[in-house]
């Protein structure tokens, strides 16, 4: 039975970013959603219910409804500065030419103190008090010998002076020429990076590289065109980047190309705002001038799979398959969209085929496999199957933890449904639905630990390894745990148990362990006997890449990345090593 809150009872709690914050009241949490202390994208929950967007809970339904409006009528020539542990959009008034403000004019004269004409002072009687000591020997003040003399002497203190204040003028010119030089080419250059960063899919270098470029002059436009989607996806500023998009789709004689791009970036930021109706026409209007686009075409079935539309989903997916087969996001949210169908209708015969389909992806790609492995055990544990739900089991306890953040996710797709908000539910249910099982206890610890609920992660872990403590599967997870936690000791005297040493994910975290305790001939050691299981592993190709970066040997550093990118060219360690080697 639902408990009923009040706006004032403080039982909310708020994740943004990585921060637990709370708890609150409905009153409170209004009060930082009106002051930006708080975004609508961030996430809220009841202690005892689970993670949902702000924007997506009924409770604050007007609240966002109010602070959307009101982002929409803000004047179009704000500019949105990300601040790095909130969602607060700042607004700052454009200024002018960005040239002509870092060079600051030197007025006339300004620079030289007012100097009295010492010639006219010199000019003027002078009195026998003015010259101490003189004698009549010496001749009188209006000797013009003497004025002579004062005269010279005047104007070349004159010239002096003048020289000096013209050497000092130049002398500042010169500098701030030089500084403002500086601070161009390194404006330039770091907006070059930033695009390059974007281009090979290092999206979190190239946002805080533009950051960088950003923070003391404004990039063109096309700049910020080209980099709206990063904006867009990783640093959540959906509002900021779809005004950028929406002027380049404005600007007139744009390919038809940069137009598709730009509808796709638009309805990304509408599909992460929650606004599906308006993601939905903007797809169209991608469609419309790309018919067979094949982000597009995903988008769309993510929307409708986020609107609950599950038999159109699961067709919308199959459009994508049909024309990208190898699409493991598409087999993945066809599968998601098939086990909720079948949790609607309580109708399990579609999930035969799609568990099969399943197991066809988690043979082939190298990406969502422990993703792929937790909707195996959900599936098989809807249809009963114990003996396929425990192979399932034991595939989701061999795969690396938190691997999906280690590739490139398209920009042009809204990947968040892939998370693990979204999963642990599944988790969650079979885990309540079973009599759990040492693995399959280990199993609902992984979950937890990937939505960082790592204190319940270590309760239940601890029941796993009192129940199975022989377990390969159990103590791996168990090292998986500790190393998370930075107790690499703790970890790698578990993998060095006999009972782990046939395990590929026991190679793939002691090498880790090792990188992580700088151990060159312990990672030389984990990573050649993981190539020898896999030679296609990105992870044995980095791991042998940093070997012999320590060892200095940087040819054989580059032969590792690029036959590591050619097997994985997604893998984010890899492209990060190589760009590494090509800045040193």
């Amino acid at each position: 039975m639902a408990v009923e809150v009040s706006n004032t009872d403080k039982v909310w709690l708020i994740k943004s970013s990585t921060r637990i914050l709370g708890p609150f009241s409905v009153e409170e949490v209004a009060t930082l959603l009106k002051s930006r202390q708080v975004s609508i994208i961030d996430e809220i929950r009841l202690p005892s219910g689970r993670w949902s967007y702000i924007r997506e809970n009924q409770r604050f339904m007007d609240i966002v409804r109010a602070i959307r409006e009101e982002q929409d009528n803000a004047p179009d020539n704000t500019m949105t500065q990300s601040v790095p542990h909130n969602t607060q959009f700042t607004k700052t008034e454009p200024t002018g030419d960005h040239d002509e403000q870092t060079l600051t004019p030197v007025p006339p004269n300004s620079s030289i103190p007012q100097m009295k004409d010492v010639a006219s002072v010199s000019e003027r009687p002078l009195t026998g008090s003015a010259l101490p000591g003189a004698t009549a020997s010496y001749g009188t003040v209006n000797d013009s010998r003497v004025q002579d003399q004062i005269r010279q002497k005047s104007n070349l203190l004159r010239i002096l002076i003048v020289g000096a204040a013209a050497i000092a003028v130049l002398a500042i010119y010169v500098t701030l020429g030089n500084r403002e030089a500086g601070h161009n080419f390194n404006f330039e250059e770091l907006i070059s990076r930033a695009i390059r960063y974007k281009s090979v899919g290092l999206y979190n270098k190239s946002l805080m590289t533009y950051k960088a470029a950003v923070a003391n002059k404004e990039a063109d436009l096309d700049t910020q065109i080209q980099m709206a989607p990063v904006l867009i996806s990783e640093d959540r500023q959906t509002l900021q980047g779809r005004r950028i998009l929406e002027k380049a789709i404005a600007q007139e004689s744009r390919q038809r190309s940069d137009l598709v791009d730009a509808y796709l970036g638009i309805a990304v930021s509408y599909m992460m705002d929650g606004d599906l109706k308006e993601a939905e026409n903007t797809l169209q209007k991608a469609l419309g001038h790309e018919p067979f686009n094949v982000s597009a075409l995903l988008n769309l079935a993510i929307v409708e799979l986020k609107k609950g539309n599950y038999k159109e989903a699961i067709h919308k997916f199959e459009n994508v398959l049909a024309k990208n087969p190898t699409s493991t996001m598409a087999t993945y949210g066809k599968a998601m969209s098939a086990i909720e169908l079948a949790k609607s209708t309580h109708d399990t015969n579609l999930l035969k085929p799609i568990m099969t389909e399943l197991e066809t992806a988690l043979k082939k790609s190298r990406t969502l496999r422990q993703e792929i492995s937790l909707l195996l055990i959900y599936g098989y544990n809807m249809l009963g199957d114990v003996d396929a739900m425990n192979s399932a089991i034991v595939k989701f306890l061999s795969e690396p933890q938190g691997v999906f953040q280690l590739y490139t996710h398209p920009l042009n797709v809204d990947w968040r449904f892939i998370q693990w908000d979204y999963l642990e539910k599944y988790c969650a249910e079979v885990y309540g639905k079973s009599i759990p099982s040492a693995e399959l206890k280990a199993v609902r610890a992984i979950c937890l630990m990937e939505v960082n609920r790592d204190s319940d992660a270590e309760k239940i872990l601890g029941e796993a390894v009192s129940e199975g403590p022989k377990d390969p599967y159990v103590m791996v997870a168990q090292a998986g745990y500790l190393y998370k936690g930075g107790r690499y000791p703790e970890a790698m005297s578990i993998l060095k148990m006999p009972e782990v040493t046939s395990l590929a994910v026991r190679d793939r975290l002691a090498g880790d362990i090792c990188i992580a305790t700088h151990d060159v001939n312990c990672a030389q050691t984990a990573f050649t006997k993981l190539y020898e299981r896999n030679p296609n592993d990105g992870a044995a190709f980095y791991g042998l890449a940093w070997v012999v970066i320590k060892r200095k040997d940087r040819n054989a550093a580059y032969n590792y990345v690029r036959a590591g990118l050619q097997a994985e060219p997604t893998f984010i360690p890899l492209l990060e090593m190589r760009d590494q080697l090509e800045a040193d």
